[in-house]
């Protein structure tokens, strides 16, 4: 289904945009910043497993989109596993990784974050990046990472905060003036962002225990945008929990 914008742009549905999304191209803002949010992966899985600890885990990206991802963490040395509801970008991440020679050591399949074909304790790090303001329903989600990963494992997540502001940044202007950033029309929808208190109580509720919650802040580094942990949580977020041992 298509609706206009503002703009006159159409607004397509979600499916549609991850279906064609251009997950790979460098002026895309998901690539631009792939890197920053690899290194704050590796950097708490370190923190909890200890160091180099990466190579040693098999990772789980629950919304792999085209495999960006599972690609970098897969070069450091770890094992991943995307799953995503999207054929056609599932198909793009598993040519990505084939034309890097990584397809033993990254995996994909199909299916849905509130029903994840894995059993029970199977992961020690599970990801989550840009997708829980994304997804039909977030307490059915968390229930299933939190199911699926392992005692003693570590969630990892970023996501976009409820404010005014990241609907200013993202929707009202991101959306109209940076379509060739991956910044389309529908992309976003203002309902679905997550205020940090919300995600807290969620994860709390099913026994995950937030380690940070840091703002995950739009900066300029030679020209090319990134994003940096710290600051306030005005527009996203970044941060990990745990899970106890029985």
């Amino acid at each position: 289904m298509r609706f206009l914008t503002a703009k006159g742009a159409p607004r397509l549905a979600q499916d549609e945009i991850f279906s064609t999304y251009n997950w790979w191209d460098k002026s895309c803002l998901l690539f631009q910043i792939t890197e920053e949010r690899c290194d704050y992966i590796e950097e708490r899985v370190e923190r909890v497993f200890g160091r180099e600890a990466l190579p040693q885990q098999e990772v789980l990206e629950v919304g792999c989109g085209g495999g960006l991802i599972c690609a970098s963490l897969a070069r450091r040395g770890a094992v991943t596993f995307g799953i995503d509801p999207s054929i056609q970008a599932l198909e793009v991440a598993r040519a990505k990784v084939q034309q890097a020679g990584l397809g033993q050591q990254a995996f994909f399949a199909q299916g849905y974050a509130e029903r994840l074909p894995y059993a029970s304790g199977s992961f020690s790090v599970i990801v989550c990046l840009d997708v829980l303001e994304h997804v039909q329903d977030l307490d059915a989600t968390i229930h299933e990472i939190a199911r699926v990963l392992a005692p003693g494992g570590i969630f990892i997540f970023d996501t976009i905060n409820r404010t005014l502001l990241a609907r200013l940044a993202l929707i009202w202007i991101g959306e109209r003036f940076f379509h060739e950033h991956g910044l389309v029309p529908g992309l976003h929808d203002y309902q679905h962002f997550i205020k940090p208190r919300e995600l807290h109580a969620t994860l709390s509720r099913h026994q995950l225990a937030v380690r940070e919650m840091v703002g995950f802040t739009p900066r300029l580094v030679k020209g090319r945008l990134t994003l940096g942990v710290g600051g306030p949580k005005l527009v996203s977020y970044v941060g990990y929990a745990t899970k106890g041992r029985n």
